[in-house]
């Protein structure tokens, strides 16, 4: 009797521990599934919101440079490729600055960043854009000189938006040429040997 008693009480442990496994199982598939659905629910969002970001891309790219005819984001690694007239594509996988059709590129991103943020809340964009220079050839003539001013123009009407949506956008760049004109809102700081930072501090020995 007590051997039948011992394994009446095992067959009970054992049928409890199936009821937690099989529990523990439906739990696990189900989170498997909101896992899958959350996953989908991302890559979704994530090429709606790099295709309306294109859009903004391209508008902002060809207020810089006319010539360009296609740009896209890629949404799995957000390769940058840009078409421009006459010219093979030209992909753009690094973020850091390397000449004025990258200057161009990196600014067209952050403005078109911008205006994304404008129409969905959920994309949040920092107040403050810093362009560490140059920007172009103001000092050149020709396409250099073109570009480099309809980028300054780009720029400062950026800046002198208010933004009554709280996208308002304070921007610092550097020059190395002068600006060619007097613009309304926007502080010129000529730095020289004396002069080095933008708040005219001092050059120190150290």
């Amino acid at each position: 009797m007590a051997q039948l008693k011992r394994r009446l009480d095992d067959a009970d442990y054992i049928r409890a521990q199936e009821e937690v496994v099989e529990t523990a199982k439906e739990a696990m598939e189900a989170a498997q599934d909101s896992r899958d659905a959350a996953k989908t629910a991302h890559d979704v969002r994530r090429k709606e919101i790099t295709g309306r970001w294109s859009e903004f891309f391209l508008e902002r790219l060809r207020q810089i440079n006319p010539a360009v005819e296609t740009a896209s984001i890629d949404p799995e690694d957000f390769t940058v490729r840009v078409k421009e007239r006459n010219e093979p594509d030209k992909t753009f996988t690094e973020i850091s600055v390397g000449g004025s059709p990258k200057v161009a590129t990196n600014v067209a991103m952050l403005l078109s960043l911008r205006d994304l943020g404008r129409v969905d809340a959920l994309v949040r964009v920092p107040p403050l854009l810093i362009i560490d220079s140059p920007l172009s050839g103001l000092g050149s003539t020709g396409l250099d000189h073109d570009t480099g001013l309809r980028l300054i123009d780009t720029l400062i009407s950026i800046a002198d938006d208010p933004s009554p949506d709280g996208y308002a956008c304070q921007v610092i760049a550097a020059t190395n040429d002068a600006l060619p004109r007097a613009y309304p809102g926007v502080r010129e700081i000529r730095i020289n040997d004396g002069h080095r930072f933008f708040d005219h501090a001092p050059l120190c020995d150290s």
